[in-house]
């Protein structure tokens, strides 16, 4: 198993899901900057547009594409935690309070064995 394989594991699936959507928006958003670049510079050789108009337009539509993407990203987190909770999984917090309990248990069992030094327990 690789190393960014164990960390996926380790962070949970609902992480790697979570990441990936959000992996996905930074492409999405990206690409619409993109095409919003290349519209406003057909628009400016057109003469529909100025440099100083085509600025303000890319930079509307990439706000727009901003706000989309943080949207999708928190949808995919609400969304992707149902699925986890109706799945019955532990969360990270379930496991680190049974661990608690765990080591406390077995402080206790090892207080009430007898010791090897002790005869008979006493």
């Amino acid at each position: 198993m690789s190393d960014s394989e164990k960390k996926n594991e380790e962070r949970g699936p609902e992480t790697g899901l979570i990441e990936k959507a959000f992996l996905m928006g930074l492409g999405a958003t990206s690409v619409a900057r993109e095409k919003a670049e290349e519209l406003a510079d057909e628009l400016i050789k057109r003469g529909q547009m100025t440099k100083t108009e085509s600025e303000g337009f890319v930079g509307r539509l990439a706000n727009k594409a901003d706000e989309t993407t943080t949207s999708l990203s928190k949808t995919v987190a609400k969304e992707t935690a149902k699925v986890v909770e109706g799945m019955g999984l532990a969360s990270r917090k379930d496991i680190a309070r049974l661990e608690a309990e765990l080591t406390e248990i077995k402080a206790l069992i090892a207080q009430s064995r007898p010791r090897a030094d002790e005869p008979d327990g006493q």
